[in-house]
């Protein structure tokens, strides 16, 4: 019998991408496959959309919670034994699903971590080369706390596996009671993870880079507002604060380290937002209030001005 998979899609004024990730769902090979898209109160033309595609199970919330309310409401409505999160604009290759329940199945794992490729609007690969290095990676081993906060650091120049889409075992999900954040709006999918390894949750990376992940068009506007940063960082401050003390001291400084850069993302969003507000009185209030941000402010600013001038 062919393994029993949910593609759950959190849609948001997605009218022209959704076409392509359900397009990408229903061409899954070698699985029985169930497609949730949960449309978070869009006030696009997804409704009549969504009127032609009578094998998707979808519907709409009544008002707009973010992607984590969403994926909640299409995780309790997901029947397959194994959910895969699929966000609207963004595909994966015919045989991914089920190469990774596969996978899954053969290390008892809850969850899956995928690599993937960026690609533009177009589909086009952006690099030569996955996100993560497949050769690096350690595919037999289940990631600890400390791996998987190790890997999420923030730092620049890094790579953060909270980018990673993840398949869940839906019964593990169910067991533990475990869902996504709702007072989060971004890096929601690290913090379900960091809550799933501490429920004793097995969580194993696949190399493979059969998620396509694709990469808008870079600019100054494509900065994250500050509110969402402060939310993010209040998620990170409560996990440190309930975790006990049998806990490792590598653990305690790991979630230091990224709580501190955390902070100067958060800090330097300030000021890009103020910039593009144009009060350059508030960016350098918001400078003076947390100088460790300067560095990476220079730094966006010169990536959106080198993303300007190139043809």
């Amino acid at each position: 019998m062919l393994p029993r998979a949910t593609a759950i899609i959190a849609a948001y004024n997605a009218v022209n991408e959704l076409p392509t990730s359900i397009a990408a769902a229903l061409c899954q090979t070698d699985v029985q496959m169930e497609i949730v898209v949960a449309d978070d109160a869009s006030s696009d033309e997804t409704p009549a959309l969504m009127a032609q595609y009578p094998e998707v199970s979808y519907f709409r919330l009544e008002q707009n919670g973010g992607p984590s309310a969403a994926r909640n409401a299409a995780i309790e409505a997901a029947t397959g034994d194994w959910i895969a999160v699929l966000d609207a604009d963004d595909t994966m290759t015919p045989g991914r699903l089920a190469s990774m329940i596969a996978m899954a199945e053969d290390k008892n794992a809850d969850i899956l971590l995928g690599n993937f490729r960026r690609v533009d609007d177009k589909g086009r690969p952006i690099d030569d080369e996955a996100y993560l290095d497949p050769a690096s990676l350690d595919a037999d081993t289940p990631l600890s706390i400390e791996d998987y906060v190790g890997h999420n650091q923030l730092a620049p120049g890094t790579q953060n596996w909270g980018y990673l889409k993840p398949l869940f075992r839906r019964d593990f999900l169910n067991r533990h009671a475990i869902r996504y954040d709702v007072g989060l709006r971004n890096s929601e999918d690290y913090h379900i993870i960091l809550a799933a390894i501490m429920a004793g949750g097995r969580v194993f990376v696949s190399p493979e880079p059969d998620y396509l992940y694709r990469v808008a068009e870079g600019s100054i506007s494509h900065i994250v507002a500050p509110h969402l940063y402060q939310a993010l960082m209040k998620a990170e401050r409560a996990f440190a604060a309930a975790l006990g003390s049998d806990v490792s001291p590598e653990l305690r400084r790991l979630l230091a380290n990224r709580i501190h850069n955390l902070a100067i993302l958060m800090h330097s969003e300030e000021v890009m937002f103020a910039l593009k507000s144009h009060r350059p009185d508030r960016a350098v209030m918001a400078l003076l209030r947390y100088p460790p941000a300067a560095l990476r402010v220079v730094s966006q600013l010169s990536e959106a001005a080198g993303k300007r001038m190139a043809p």
